[in-house]
């Protein structure tokens, strides 16, 4: 771009890197799965749901998905409180801007008056509120004649998919009364071809509605969202750059990559806190290069951002019988893959558990709850910590707890021998100083210059495979 349009463009750097929102002047084409999405999307009946690991772009990849085929949806989002109720009345809520808001351009006036009537109805039932006395709380009640297959056929009126985001965070009983409904969008695609559910949710949430129900087994189309790749993480940071005019050394991306865990989502934030606090607001007219050392910032925000979670992550697993034992295998290793034999290995005698306890614990530690702190790959069978930062923090955290130990060990055998009262000392805290930050920066490179060499011995390895004259030179 020459520096007469950078004058009049203004691309600003939220607009660009977006961590809690979809991607769009950065979004990275995903071909495979986007193609698959869009056959879906066209076939009537056909129920989907879009699952993956946190972060991995499953919205973004189905909001321009259906940006792109001009599909017109409302969204509802689900917490753990969520009931089928909440689901219907946010629907319902959604539906306002093709029943109630008048466009003459618009296909909305497609929508018959009767159905238009309908809705007015129910909107005016919905409307009568109930205030507790007690509570001092206004709930809604869901009045009589709004039902699944009422609002199937909203939908269908309006030719509109509907979109439950979260859905792994409904509580079982609610995730069936959705199954049900399921099966009602199912039957109303003979009359309305273009409705729709779309669930979106965490690893295994595929598996769960088809658990609930078998016969929908070949009525619901699972698609993975898969982790990203190296190249599809550099390829969000070069666009990124590109729309604010600014040039990334080689090694600076290649930091970026590795610590992303190959999550759109870190990438966004990583890339963002290395603009924002290195100045860069937006598009700049002439060009800057950032350097490696501009990566420390974005580790420094990092860390102060997510200590707490971090922190919050450690209490949960370790309040398991063998859950310090297991973090603490993960610490000691050199390896940053393990399986699941050398993970059982690590478990006292005393804490011996069944496998199938051990292995259910694992699976736990890579859902949401837990913030997805384990990552199982299904090709090679073994088990990694998902986040670099995450494993960092647990070589610190350990630390201390050590320093702890000898600690109290020291003021025992004092008040042992002189026979006086201490008080017990504090425990210590980590406390977010230069040190803190310093040290664990350092960790980090070291996870980096360890991946490195590993990576480095493979390629040799397979130079050796491939030609047998390689090592004799």
């Amino acid at each position: 771009m020459n520096l007469s349009k950078r004058c009049f463009i203004s691309n600003k750097l939220e607009e660009v890197f977006t961590p809690n929102t979809i991607a769009k002047l950065t979004y990275v084409k995903r071909e495979l799965i986007e193609d698959d999405l869009e056959k879906y999307i066209k076939v009537p009946g056909k129920q989907i749901v879009v699952y993956g690991h946190s972060g991995s772009g499953k919205t973004t990849l189905l909001r321009n998905t259906l940006i792109k085929l001009e599909q017109k949806f409302i969204r509802v989002h689900c917490e753990k409180s969520t009931t089928f109720e909440d689901i219907l009345l946010q629907a319902f809520d959604e539906l306002n801007v093709y029943y109630v808001v008048e466009n003459s351009i618009s296909s909305t006036n497609k929508i018959s008056s009767e159905i238009k009537a309908d809705y007015k109805a129910i909107s005016t039932k919905i409307s009568s509120e109930i205030s507790s006395s007690i509570t001092e709380k206004t709930i809604k009640i869901v009045p009589p004649q709004l039902t699944p297959m009422k609002l199937a056929k909203f939908l269908g009126e309006a030719e509109c998919v509907l979109v439950i985001e979260d859905f792994h965070k409904v509580i079982d009983t609610e995730k069936q009364r959705i199954a049900d409904v399921i099966k009602i969008f199912i039957d109303s695609a003979n009359e309305y071809p273009n409705v729709k559910i779309i669930c979106i949710g965490a690893v295994g949430t595929a598996r769960e509605l088809i658990q609930l129900d078998s016969n929908l087994n070949s009525r619901i189309a699972e698609l993975l969202v898969p982790l990203m790749t190296n190249f599809q993480i550099e390829s969000i940071v070069k666009k990124g750059m590109d729309l604010l005019n600014v040039k990334m050394e080689q090694k600076l991306i290649d930091k970026i990559v590795y610590y992303s865990n190959n999550l759109a989502s870190i990438t966004h934030q990583m890339c963002y806190d290395i603009c924002y606090h290195t100045g860069i607001k937006k598009m700049r007219v002439l060009k800057k290069t950032l350097k490696e050392d501009s990566f420390k910032v974005a580790v420094d925000s990092y860390v102060r951002k997510n200590s707490d979670t971090f922190s919050k992550i450690y209490d949960s697993v370790i309040s398991n019988p063998f859950g310090w034992n297991v973090l603490k295998k993960f610490d000691f290793t050199e390896k940053e893959y393990l399986s699941f034999d050398e993970i059982l290995r690590s478990i006292p005698r005393e804490r011996k558990t069944l496998n199938d306890d051990l292995e259910d614990f694992l699976s736990q530690l890579g859902t949401p709850e837990y913030e997805e702190v384990i990552r199982y790959d299904r090709n090679s069978k073994k088990y990694s910590i998902s986040s670099p930062f995450f494993r960092a923090f647990l070589k610190m955290k350990l630390a201390l707890e050590k320093n702890e130990i000898s600690e109290r060990n020291r003021h025992k055998s004092r008040k042992k021998n002189k026979l006086y009262n201490i008080e017990e000392p504090k425990i210590n805290e980590l406390i977010l100083s230069e040190d803190f930050l310093n040290n664990y920066y350092q960790h980090l490179d070291n996870y980096l210059i360890r991946h490195i060499t590993l990576r480095n011995e493979i390629i040799e390895r397979n130079l050796d495979k491939n030609n047998p004259k390689h090592k004799y030179h």
